[in-house]
């Protein structure tokens, strides 16, 4: 098992894991999905954030299977003067949670955010996701603000 940072020819499954994803949230919060999912642009912005320098797909990897994925935007912060990182998704394979994984793709978050002098991590994650938050407590992340969400609507 190792963790790397994805590759063009991860982008099906990394699309295969964001879909566990997508179910685990609607099956938990039992709300449907507000837009309509394009299978093939969902893959074209796989492919534009593994060629971004600002941004960081990091995948678990087991014998050429994706057992999880992260990817992490670092934003630069002007009042505070640093930069930090965003966690926007965050999955472990269903059949693989539990062992271990998670810890090891957070590891190697902070390990390279370290290296890169990123001060600060931040992680979205639904409500109804509570065994996941759970997790982040356990790693020490600490619930310190709301994130409010404003839905942009067609003229």
């Amino acid at each position: 098992m190792r963790t790397r940072l994805a590759t063009p020819a991860d982008k099906e499954q990394i699309s295969h894991l964001l879909d566990e994803l997508i179910e685990e949230t609607l099956v938990r919060g039992g709300a449907p999905t507000k837009y309509h999912l394009d299978h093939q642009k969902r893959e074209d912005m796989i492919l534009e954030l593994i060629n971004r320098d600002d941004v960081k797909v990091f995948v678990v990897e087991n014998e050429g299977k994706l057992l999880a994925l992260s990817d992490v935007f670092i934003l630069p912060i002007i009042r505070r003067s640093i930069y930090h990182a965003l966690i926007e998704d965050f999955v472990v394979t269903k059949s693989m949670r539990r062992k271990g994984i998670g810890t090891v793709l957070m590891q190697a978050i902070m390990d390279y955010c370290r290296k890169h002098n990123v001060k600060v991590i931040k992680l979205t994650s639904a409500l109804e996701l509570g065994p996941a938050h759970h997790f982040y407590e356990k790693l020490g992340g600490t619930f310190t603000e709301k994130l409010f969400r404003f839905d942009v609507k067609e003229d």
